[in-house]
């Protein structure tokens, strides 16, 4: 299961991984706002010259990234290098914004994930557990997050297959069964084809 991988352990101990609710009203805007601020303020501690030679993009992916798109309230934000290791100017200023280095994602060592919950009082973000990934920019799954969300943002049929399979895979969350919940997702005719395109091993 998704909560026996050593990340998910780390976060569950921090109290960072305890609310995997699902909404059908996300608040896009407020969220887009907040990924924006962040990479900014990561983006900027970072050497000039690191950015420019490891090509370092910040990037909004989940559906937190996909107007309209219901799921989890997790804003998610995906840092792409083109290094075999993460430069360590970029570790640090993630880790000085916050976050909390929880370890290695379930599908790949080099996804490598970092937590912080939000300090949003008033707000239906207040404790919402922020993401961010830090990959290589060629890694399979970094790329096939970008084109989700970039077909469902442009191809309304595409859009509502995606919520359709997410919408019937929330059942699952009801029960705490996260794992049950992603796969479940993948019943998306979009995300089998992104699959078969980008996980070929």
């Amino acid at each position: 299961k998704l909560k026996a991988y050593p990340g998910f352990k780390n976060a569950l101990a921090l109290g960072l991984a305890d609310d995997m609710a699902f909404y059908h009203d996300l608040p896009y805007d407020e969220i887009k706002a907040i990924i924006a601020e962040a990479g900014e303020c990561i983006m900027g501690q970072v050497p000039s010259d690191v950015l420019e030679s490891s090509e370092v993009r910040w990037e909004h992916i989940g559906s937190t990234s996909i107007k309209g798109m219901p799921g989890t309230i997790f804003p998610d934000a995906l840092i792409l290098h083109n290094k075999p290791y993460p430069p360590r100017e970029v570790f640090d200023a993630i880790m000085k914004d916050g976050f909390t280095f929880i370890g290695s994602g379930p599908i790949d060592p080099s996804d490598l994930w970092f937590l912080k919950k939000l300090p949003r009082e008033g707000s239906r973000l207040d404790k919402a557990i922020f993401k961010i990934h830090l990959t290589p920019s060629h890694l399979d799954a970094s790329l096939m997050l970008l084109e989700t969300r970039d077909r469902c943002n442009t191809n309304s049929a595409d859009f509502e297959d995606y919520k359709n399979a997410k919408v019937e895979a929330a059942k699952h969350l009801a029960s705490g069964n996260t794992l049950g919940y992603k796969n479940a997702k993948m019943s998306s005719k979009l995300l089998q084809e992104l699959k078969a395109k980008y996980c070929k091993n």
